[in-house]
């Protein structure tokens, strides 16, 4: 049963060594605003920044986006019991990296607290939701998309789990990643 809180509309949790992902609340969205203000976060998250100053209204109509086309989901620091960010794993939405027959999912991310950058957490999250998606959801292939080409950390991220630029977009400003489920598999494998 969903509880009226309960915003993802779904049940879905998972554990890393650190952090908790749980469905995204209502609640989680007031939190949320002061960070989206923070224009390293905002520059850092958004393709193009709006103009206005980040509203729990904004962000609920883009979490409702995220929540019907995927799982949105709160990351949630296990030492502090914060709620330090968001991610939503999403089935593929843009034309460009659909690919016929094929099950591919995206992946937007952000660790609000720029102090956390760094640590790993994002690594951690993104590990934990690939293995849900191959392995859980039965994905063909997994595509992070729009990273901008001079998000130094976004692009280290991606090829640290193996992932390959797929194509370049918006006149070479923003990449696209992939993996492959052959190309998961066998890296899981040597890693183990």
């Amino acid at each position: 049963m969903i509880q009226p809180d309960n915003f993802a509309c779904h049940n879905i949790y998972l554990e890393t060594e650190r952090l908790k992902l749980r469905p995204f609340k209502i609640a989680d969205f007031d939190i949320a605003v002061p960070f989206y203000r923070d224009p390293d976060f905002l520059n850092a998250v958004e393709e193009s920044p709006p103009d206005e100053p980040v509203t729990t209204e904004y962000l609920k109509k883009a979490g409702k986006f995220m929540r019907d086309s995927g799982f949105l989901f709160a990351i949630v620091e296990k030492a502090s019991g914060r709620t330090i960010g968001e991610v939503c794993l999403q089935w593929m939405n843009l034309e460009r990296a659909k690919i016929a027959g094929e099950k591919i999912m995206r992946l937007p991310i952000g660790i609000w607290d720029k102090t956390l950058w760094g640590k790993g957490y994002g690594k951690e999250v993104v590990r934990c939701l690939m293995a849900h998606a191959f392995g859980k959801l039965g994905i063909d292939r997994f595509c992070p998309v729009d990273v901008p080409v001079d998000n130094i950390r976004s692009i280290a991220l991606w090829r640290s789990l193996g992932l390959t630029v797929a194509r370049k977009a918006d006149s070479g400003k923003m990449l696209d990643f992939e993996i492959t489920r052959a190309k998961y598999e066998k890296a899981t494998q040597n890693s183990t």
